[in-house]
């Protein structure tokens, strides 16, 4: 899949019995896309993953896809507490047609780089999915630093993109330099967009929970 432009992190709607409102999320989803978004998350830190059970994971991923009717790649983010979790959901999310995955490392627990490392690659073997690692040291606690994201590159071919969300639009110039085009780098903070793609950047995801338009 080709990682560019906009592509944002949906909220996961609920109803007034706090179920799932599959219905809405339809209509939500086809609304971003028929205005300009390239592509759409599910499952990120803003759809309430933390909190969803895995059938319900499940069922949100298949709806989308099916929302999306072909017209978009549909991205699956993949957190859990457990390393085992993150690989049944990105395997889960393959069978479902999702065309890719956000991986994050786990979240409440923070490891050291080794420790982080082998939870990311766990989820790049799992799957034959594209790949985009999402980097959000304000909210998860673990940094990956521009020379480990190198690292990681140089050894998973289907690590295709980063979401750097560190806020510091240096990063992007810093893996720019290390990699060259190897990587698709996105921009996750919303205020540092604009500098993000002056810099380098070739897409972000910002919360779906406002209109949007592409870039």
């Amino acid at each position: 899949m080709n990682w560019y432009g906009v592509m944002p992190a949906m909220t996961t709607c609920l109803d007034e019995h706090l179920q799932v409102d599959h219905a809405f999320m339809t209509t939500h989803a086809q609304w971003l896309l028929h205005n300009g978004c390239t592509g759409i998350v599910s499952l990120g830190s803003l759809g309430q993953a933390a909190t969803l059970t895995f059938a319900e994971k499940e069922a949100i991923l298949r709806n989308m896809v099916a929302a999306a009717e072909d017209r978009a790649p549909v991205v699956a983010a993949i957190s859990a507490l457990s390393t085992d979790e993150a690989v049944a959901l990105a395997k889960a999310a393959h069978q479902t047609g999702c065309s890719g995955l956000m991986v994050l490392p786990p979240y409440v627990y923070c490891g050291d780089w080794r420790e982080m490392k082998a939870h990311v690659t766990e989820v790049f073997r799992a799957t034959p999915l594209s790949c985009m690692l999402y980097n959000n040291p304000v909210a998860y606690g673990t940094d990956f630093l521009p020379a480990q994201i190198a690292e990681i590159a140089a050894e998973h071919e289907n690590f295709a993109a980063v979401k750097e969300s560190s806020t510091d639009v240096r990063r992007v110039t810093a893996i720019r330099a290390l990699l060259g085009d190897r990587l698709q780098i996105f921009v996750g903070v919303d205020d540092a967009i604009v500098e993000g793609i002056a810099a380098g950047a070739t897409g972000g995801g910002v919360g779906a929970d406002v209109s949007l338009a592409s870039t």
